[in-house]
C-alpha cells in the first residue's frame, strides 16, 4: 500500500515537472467549457474554435488548437496634423423693422360703443386683421391674432371669437372670456387725427 502511494506521488511530481520544463506538453485551451458549434473564445493571444472531434469513438464538441490573434504592429511616427484654426462666425445683423403708422379706417366707421374689424398691411408688408374699440375710454386698437395658436379672431354674436379652438375674447377689451388662450389679445397704439384712425404697429 504505502508503495502505491509512493508510485503516485512520484508520477505527480515527474509530469508536473515536465510541464514546467517543457510548458509544450501542458494543454494550451481554454479554461471555459466548449457547449455550442461555432462558439469562439480567445484565450493566451489565441481564437479558439468550438469544433467536432472524435474522443473514443464518439463526436464531441472540443476546442480546436487556435489561431494567434495579430498584434497590430506599431506605425510609423506621423506628425501631429494641425487641428484646423477655428473660423471666426459672422453674427449675423439684427434688422430693425421700424414701426409703422398705418390709416386703418375713417373716424366714422367706428361709431360710439362699437369693435369693428379692419385689414391693414403691417409694418413687415404681411396682412394683418386688426379690432378697433370705441368705449367709454375712448379707442382701442388689438391685434386680431389669437394668443393661443396664433388664428385670426373674428366678431361673433358672443364676442371675439378664435374659430381654430373656440376661445372667446372680450369684444370691449379684448379680455379672455374663454380658453384655451392665457393671455389677451395684443393692444396696439390708436390715435385719431383729422377724421382718420391710425395705428401704430
Amino acid at each position: 500500500m504505502i508503495g502505491v502511494t509512493r508510485r503516485i506521488l512520484g508520477m505527480t511530481f515527474l509530469s508536473s515537472l515536465a510541464m514546467t520544463i517543457f510548458p509544450g506538453l501542458a494543454f494550451a485551451g481554454p479554461p471555459t467549457k466548449c457547449r455550442t458549434l461555432g462558439q469562439t473564445t480567445t484565450y493566451n493571444g489565441k481564437l479558439f474554435t468550438c469544433v467536432k472531434a472524435k474522443s473514443k469513438g464518439k463526436t464531441i464538441l472540443a476546442w480546436d488548437s487556435g489561431k494567434i490573434i495579430p498584434t497590430p504592429s506599431p506605425s510609423a511616427t506621423q506628425s501631429p496634423t494641425p487641428s484646423p484654426s477655428p473660423t471666426p462666425t459672422k453674427t449675423p445683423e439684427r434688422i430693425i423693422v421700424n414701426k409703422i403708422d398705418i390709416p386703418i379706417a375713417k373716424s366714422s366707421e367706428v361709431p360710439n360703443n362699437s369693435t369693428s374689424s379692419f385689414t391693414a398691411k403691417n409694418r413687415y408688408g404681411n396682412i394683418t386683421s386688426y379690432f378697433i374699440v370705441r368705449g367709454p375710454e375712448g379707442l382701442i386698437g388689438m391685434n386680431a391674432t389669437c394668443t393661443h395658436s396664433g388664428c385670426t379672431v373674428k366678431q361673433a354674436s358672443e364676442g371675439l371669437l378664435c374659430p381654430c379652438h373656440s376661445a372667446l375674447f372680450d369684444p370691449n377689451n379684448g379680455a379672455v372670456l374663454r380658453g384655451p388662450a392665457s393671455y389677451p389679445l395684443d393692444r396696439v397704439p390708436v390715435r385719431e387725427e383729422n377724421g382718420t384712425i391710425y395705428l401704430t404697429d
